[in-house]
């Protein structure tokens, strides 16, 4: 385990708008602020990537409200996410800071880049979704998404969910789960934060999915750089949904990975960092 991420490995806590927030820094550079999935922590990032985004920017991982070490209850919208976000931001005193959303991270993501666009830099959108209401999109498969929601999950479990069905795929996705366990693959699979948050996640995202909280109108205003990125062979969001997000996105450019899901950007760290850390400098 390299110094840079030992250091991001010591959490600290924030006062949010009374809620305490944890998060932790490594690297230095242009501040990079990283937004996770559904049902993750700090500690599901594949350090290999935090390693590798951390040699050129200063990579800020964070526990959003009723998340991990955080406190505070999970908003019952994406959009009091991005809120939550757009607070850390400004306890932080981060200047424009670039933005890395994954996943459901990447939802919010959206949201935050039309709310408060001019108060952030660069915005990536690994491996996610516009709402299903936008033409063109493929909604989330029920088998993978009953995969997800289970109380607990395997390492099969989790190259299902994350991984390509080939060989090469699924042994990066192995090595990577090892890594985020420590050199355990079952302890990097596990989940780490409850049902309950689950369960609130599950319902904010829900709304977005479906467009009832109109979250979609607003992908037109967008006006900061935006990258979209994602595996070629992603189960839970087709490439067709980062296509259609590319199209709501004025100038947003797309890049796709190959024999790769869910994590692409764990199992192909060092070209996805290249990719990131060019888009961002030219922005």
């Amino acid at each position: 385990m390299s110094q840079q991420t030992r250091q991001a490995s010591v959490p600290t806590m924030t006062q949010v708008k009374g809620v305490p927030i944890a998060w932790c820094s490594a690297g230095e550079g242009p501040a990079l602020l990283m937004m996770n999935r559904f049902r993750a922590t700090m500690g599901d990032w594949d350090p290999a990537l935090i390693d590798a985004l951390a040699c050129h920017h200063r990579v800020i991982t964070f526990d959003s409200a009723g998340v991990g070490e955080s406190g505070g209850t999970v908003p019952d919208t994406l959009e009091g996410a991005a809120n939550v976000t757009i607070g850390l931001v400004d306890a932080l005193k981060l200047d424009k800071p670039n933005v890395l959303g994954w996943s459901m991270g990447g939802m919010t993501a959206q949201i935050l880049a039309a709310k408060y666009g001019d108060r952030l830099g660069g915005i990536v959108l690994a491996g996610t979704t516009p709402s299903f209401a936008i033409d063109g999109t493929v909604p989330i498969p029920p088998e993978w998404l009953g995969t997800a929601t289970k109380e607990s999950n395997s390492p099969e479990d989790m190259i299902y969910l994350f991984y390509a069905d080939t060989e090469a795929s699924k042994a990066a996705g192995l090595a990577s789960l090892a890594r985020i366990g420590g050199g355990d693959a079952v302890a990097g699979a596990a989940a780490k934060t409850t049902m309950q948050t689950l369960m609130a996640q599950g319902e904010a995202t829900r709304k977005f999915f479906y467009g009832q909280d109109g979250a979609f109108k607003r992908l037109g205003e967008i006006n900061v750089p935006v990258l979209v990125a994602n595996g070629d062979q992603d189960r839970a969001f087709a490439v067709e949904n980062s296509v259609a997000l590319v199209g709501a996105i004025s100038g947003a450019q797309l890049a796709i990975y190959p024999d790769s899901g869910h994590a692409f950007h764990f199992q192909h760290a060092e070209r996805f960092t290249q990719d990131v850390t060019g888009f961002l400098a030219t922005r």
